[in-house]
């Protein structure tokens, strides 16, 4: 997948592991529940980017394949 995908989970990972690193929430708190669905709602947006960039890129490649099979004189 896209280097945009990947480095945006990273960072996401980043920041659950350094809120707790610093303290900045305790692992039993409540902060650190709402952290933790933050954080699950922030990856599964990044799987929705995912998926949407692959249908997007099939779509483009099923273009190409179809057009590469018209006629030159039929050729949009």
């Amino acid at each position: 997948m896209s280097a945009w995908v990947d480095g945006y989970r990273a960072a996401l990972a980043d920041v659950g592991r350094l809120s707790l690193s610093r303290r900045l929430v305790h692992p039993d708190s409540l902060r650190e529940k709402a952290l933790t669905e933050l954080l699950a709602d922030l990856a599964a947006d990044a799987l929705v980017i995912e998926r949407e960039q692959d249908n997007r890129h099939q779509r483009r490649r099923l273009r190409a394949a179809r057009e590469a099979m018209l006629p030159l004189d039929e050729a949009p």
